[in-house]
């Protein structure tokens, strides 16, 4: 029974496939022709060409019908100077790749080394800054700590007299030895 329903989908595709490159073609004919009917240049044109072509064709067979072992050397000839035009650019093809390819595989390995130079030293550099920052905030630890002892020691109750209480609020005296 799995095996009738899959043969059913599979038809099913297959026709829904048929159907979509009939439609493709038919759209793409009818294109044509409408293109052909609005632009009287294209209608020219494809008059030009039909009859260029149904000429070449015409001349081509005439020649073949005249002398068949000439027309047949001259083709086999034109296949032969082709087919050795186009080895020749094969042959060039293949030269430039191998010199272009080793220059370009050298400019690669030296782009690699130089690269991972690059992220060596960016490394490199992120770790001092590292020990920078530390050393930064060492300081700035250190600023801190030097300023809450300071204002812990002027802040620190002391066991004076009402005259030295007196003497907190006088601004020309000075506790402690003067430098």
């Amino acid at each position: 029974m799995p095996n009738e329903q899959l043969n059913q989908r599979s038809q099913q595709t297959e026709s829904q496939k048929g159907k979509l490159s009939l439609a493709i073609t038919v759209g793409a004919l009818v294109g044509g022709i409408l293109v052909l009917a609005k632009n009287d240049n294209a209608r020219t044109r494809l008059k030009e060409t039909s009859a260029s072509t149904k000429n070449s064709v015409s001349q081509y067979v005439s020649d073949v019908k005249a002398d068949p072992s000439g027309a047949k050397n001259d083709l086999v000839d034109r296949i032969q100077k082709t087919a050795s035009i186009t080895k020749e650019a094969l042959n060039k093809i293949q030269e430039i790749l191998d010199t272009q390819g080793k220059d370009i595989a050298e400019k690669a390995q030296e782009v690699k080394e130089e690269s991972q130079d690059i992220v060596s030293t960016a490394k490199d550099a992120g770790e001092e800054l590292k020990d920078v920052g530390d050393k930064v905030k060492e300081a700035k630890d250190e600023l801190t700590e030097s300023a809450e002892d300071e204002a812990a020691a002027t802040t620190s109750p002391s066991t004076t007299s009402k005259d030295d209480d007196d003497d907190i609020n006088d601004p020309t005296v000075a506790k402690g030895p003067v430098n």
